[in-house]
């Protein structure tokens, strides 16, 4: 099993907007691809730096192909609109994993 994680970095003051956003928006658009099992959700405990948020969505995939595929194709379309909205003010990494 493939893990897709995706980490976003956010200031503080935009954290309850980016959550909304990850709920509506990201999350559902994981969802509708079809691929995914087991979308989560979670905040990460630990900040990054003093006044900044993150959230990850963990999301299992069948193959590394396939969460390649959507992660560089379908999401940079989500990732756009992210970056249209709080520009500098959201950062996000992906990371491939695999359950072991």
């Amino acid at each position: 099993m493939i893990i897709l994680n995706t980490t976003f970095f956010a200031e503080e003051a935009v954290a309850p907007e980016l959550l909304a956003w990850l709920r509506n928006v990201y999350e559902k658009a994981v969802e509708a691809a079809g691929l995914f099992t087991g979308v989560e959700l979670v905040r990460v405990l630990e900040p990054s730096e003093p006044g900044a948020v993150s959230f990850a969505c963990r999301c299992g995939c069948g193959s590394l192909d396939a969460a390649r595929s959507w992660h560089d194709s379908s999401a940079v379309l989500v990732r756009d609109e992210l970056k249209q909205r709080w520009g500098q003010r959201v950062l996000w990494f992906s990371t491939y994993m695999e359950r072991l």
